[in-house]
């Protein structure tokens, strides 16, 4: 999990994000294979989180567009459990059998790139709570 700096060109190969007139450039990745691209929408009043789940094969990286959000990660090998607010610039890697959720504090955008395609039976619920 880690917030992409604000620079100036060039951009350097962990990637950042560039303020202009003509409005923001955030590079986000650079390389790599990539099977399933999402946009995602988080609205504060729907009533439920996004999430609440994990996946056995699948690497998920979020890019987070505008808002905030509460996310709670709990890696199933070690238990080890993480809270955290991400804001606009944020990127989170979730790696397979970690277990994830998101509650939106504010309506919020996010895009979702991954390894491997959607597949309805890699999705496993795991209740994590709130942030």
């Amino acid at each position: 999990m880690r917030r992409l700096p604000v620079i100036s060109p060039p951009l350097p190969d962990g990637g950042g994000r560039i303020q202009s007139p003509a409005g923001e450039f955030a590079r986000v990745v650079n390389g790599g294979t990539y099977r399933y691209l999402a946009y995602l929408e988080f609205r504060p009043d729907a009533g439920r989180p996004r999430g609440n789940h994990y996946h056995e094969r699948r690497t998920e990286t979020l890019y987070v567009i505008s808002g905030r959000l509460a996310a709670v990660y709990q890696d199933l090998e070690s238990g080890e459990r993480t809270e955290a607010i991400l804001e606009a610039g944020d990127l989170v890697i979730v790696h397979p059998r970690c277990a994830h959720v998101y509650h939106a504090y504010e309506i919020s955008q996010a895009v979702e790139l991954a390894d491997e395609p959607y597949d309805p039976a890699d999705t496993h619920p795991y209740e994590l709570g709130s942030g």
